[in-house]
């Protein structure tokens, strides 16, 4: 056993999908509405939110909507029918990378961040329905809910499923942009996780496989950001191009890790190539 130490809706489709790659830039305002976020949390609402907006911009808005019907029984014996409908909104686009980032005003007034910022990169339309994958980052073995709150010294394990059998790897970056490859496993030599079919997985635990490799949060910070990325694809996906970290025996305890610059060059040349893959990034905190 290895342990390492780590610093629903029915769509309603209301237009066809083109595959055009764009370069988008847009300049925009971001005001917190929460007096607890920190300056990194503020940074990285205000650049997630300049890309949505963009791709609004450009791509436009899908409406997905659903009738329910809802049967209820009163007091009276006499049973009633209520319809209703749901409707949510997503934009149809896809960031692919980000080419310039630029913070123009940072500013803390009456508790609350104004955070401006330019932002230039390249993002496409949806061409078609991604797979529905479902996944939660947990600390406990048992849940199911997505965590992003963590203490130092706790562990972290993924639940994962998808409706179609693919490719899955799973990368960490911490605030100094260290990027660490979680999945596949460093005993892996074929360079990516395989995934199958509507079968539900739980990664980094031994008690569920033997070879995999365990991870505790650490952190010298009291607060401290991780950037979690799940790229799954149903076609064949490789890892980029890593390598152990050092020469000691405390770097032996980390994951095999590459550049930041590298990660985002091999993220955006597959998301180029691959317009099945998909990139979701979760933004999780550990506290000392």
């Amino acid at each position: 056993m290895r342990r390492l130490f780590l610093i629903l809706m029915i769509p309603l489709c209301l237009i066809s999908y083109a595959n055009d790659i764009k370069r988008l830039s847009i300049v925009y305002e971001y005001t917190s509405n929460n007096p607890n976020e920190t300056p990194e949390q503020a940074r990285q609402n205000a650049i997630e939110k300049a890309k949505i907006s963009a791709m609004e911009d450009a791509f436009g808005i899908d409406v997905s909507s659903v009738n329910a019907i809802l049967q209820q029984n009163r007091s009276d014996g006499k049973s009633s029918t209520d319809v209703f409908s749901l409707q949510e909104t997503s934009t149809r686009g896809e960031w692919i990378e980000t080419t310039k980032q630029d913070i123009l005003t940072e500013k803390f007034e009456n508790g609350f961040w104004y955070i401006k910022v330019r932002l230039e990169g390249r993002a496409r339309s949806y061409s078609s329905q991604k797979a529905d994958i479902r996944f939660a980052f947990i600390n406990n073995q048992h849940d199911r809910e997505n965590r992003d709150q963590y203490l130092n010294g706790d562990d972290i394990f993924l639940r994962f499923s998808s409706p179609v059998s693919g490719s899955l790897c799973v990368y960490l970056i911490d605030e100094e942009q260290n990027v660490f490859c979680l999945l596949p496993y460093m005993s892996t030599s074929i360079g990516c996780q395989h995934i199958e079919a509507n079968k539900e997985y739980l990664f980094f635990s031994n008690a569920e496989d033997r070879l995999a490799d365990e991870y505790t949060l650490n952190t010298q910070k009291s607060v401290e950001q991780n950037a979690l990325y799940v790229v799954f694809s149903p076609n064949m996906l490789t890892k980029a191009h890593d390598s152990q970290s050092g020469k000691n025996w405390q770097d032996e305890q980390l994951p095999r890790q590459l550049k930041y610059k590298d990660f985002m060059n091999w993220l955006a040349k597959n998301q180029t190539r691959d317009n099945d893959m998909i990139v979701k990034k979760e933004i999780i905190t550990i506290r000392k």
